[in-house]
């Protein structure tokens, strides 16, 4: 009996066979994998039985990766999809983060660069308006001063020659004078001029007659009298008082006449209203007593 070549097929080769059943094999786990993630029971046989025995022969060539599957392959990608989105959000915080402090620490220098240039405004004011207030202050008290000297050059006033009321004297002040030769002096507003220029002297009171003493010799320069010095009004000295000059030498060097000057009062006098009393522009300085 002849078979027509249309009705019958050719055996398969054994390496056709083999593919096959590995593609069989493949097709059968994904279903298997599918039935489980379902949660269902499945009447398949068990991973590595089947119906009919399947392997393939060692010396036929067969698959050796299996494909995993493309749900759990869609998983991953949009796991490591949603990571790397994550990561990114992250990176931008960071980022922003970064920004936002560079600015806050940008703010807060500006800020305290204003500040110091106002604390340097303020204190240049206060400066300007100190140096403004001492230089009133300096001015008003400059203006006071000037009234009071003006008002003191007034209201200030020295009586030498009033009428004595006592003859006794029992404060006595001692002074060195140096009268320059020839040249009129005030002794308490009495004139004196001296002449000579060796061991005698001719000594001239008030414009009189000259009255000629040597070395050691006393002459009186004003008799008792009374003296009063005010201002504005008010008393500041008064008491009766008497001048005795002694002679003590010529010194050549400076041309003037030595003497020792007692100034005796009936009141203590005060250390300025001697200046009053001795002559201006001369030596004077206080002696003791036992140099008289």
């Amino acid at each position: 009996m002849s078979l027509d070549s249309d009705d019958m097929t050719k055996p398969d080769s054994s390496e056709e066979v083999a593919r096959r059943k590995a593609d069989a094999l493949v097709v059968l786990n994904q279903l298997r994998g599918n039935m489980r993630r379902e949660g269902g029971d499945s009447d398949l046989p068990d991973e590595g039985n089947s119906i009919e025995e399947i392997s393939p022969t060692p010396d036929t060539a067969t698959r050796d990766d299996i494909p995993p599957d493309v749900d759990e392959i869609r998983q991953k990608l949009e796991d490591e999809d949603a990571d790397k989105k994550i990561f990114e959000q992250l990176a931008s915080a960071q980022v922003w983060e970064e920004k936002q402090k560079a600015i806050e620490e940008e703010r807060g220098r500006q800020r305290r660069e204003i500040e110091r240039e106002i604390e340097r405004e303020i204190d240049a004011d206060s400066r300007k308006k100190s140096v403004g207030r001492w230089k009133r202050n300096a001015i008003i008290g400059a203006a006071v001063i000037i009234f009071i000297i003006a008002v003191s050059a007034f209201t200030f006033s020295v009586e030498p020659n009033l009428p004595a009321t006592q003859d006794s004297f029992p404060y006595v002040s001692s002074y060195n004078v140096r009268i320059p030769q020839g040249e009129p002096v005030e002794f308490g507003g009495i004139p004196v001029t001296v002449s000579g220029s060796g061991d005698k002297v001719i000594v001239s009171i008030s414009g009189g007659m000259g009255t000629e003493i040597g070395v050691g010799d006393k002459i009186t320069l004003s008799s008792p009298k009374r003296m009063v010095i005010r201002i504005f009004g008010v008393t500041l000295f008064d008491s009766d008082y008497q001048m005795i000059a002694t002679f003590r030498g010529y010194v050549p060097a400076t041309s003037q006449n030595d003497f020792a000057v007692a100034v005796m009062t009936t009141q203590p006098i005060p250390e300025w209203a001697i200046g009053v009393i001795m002559p201006d522009g001369v030596d004077v300085n206080p002696i003791s007593g036992d140099d008289f």
